[in-house]
């Protein structure tokens, strides 16, 4: 098991309570099947896991809701212009002609 981290960080929609949260990094696990002819050592990926302990104290959302903003960001963390930056990148038209 990999080192937890926790934290407090502050509420991804107010900005103003503060959260306590536990980070678990993504790491590798080795899991063993045992048959007749031998051991087969097979390796696991587990993701990165966050863990929200309480609702947001000022605005009251709740845990699920806060893991769920924590884990793919807000919309107001990404600019427009950041936006448009990925998308130009990608290879995708910004604009479409006739």
């Amino acid at each position: 098991m990999p080192n937890e981290q926790n934290l407090i960080q502050e509420c991804p929609f107010c900005k103003k309570g503060s959260i306590n949260i536990t980070v678990i990094p993504s790491y590798y696990e080795m899991t063993v099947s045992r048959i007749s002819s031998g051991t087969k050592r097979i390796p696991r990926y587990h993701e990165e896991r966050i863990i929200v302990h309480s609702d947001c104290p000022a605005c009251g959302k709740p845990k699920r809701e806060i893991k769920e903003a924590l884990e793919r960001g807000t919309e107001d963390s990404k600019s427009h212009e950041d936006r448009l930056k990925r998308i130009r990148d990608s290879g995708l038209p910004t604009r479409i002609e006739e």
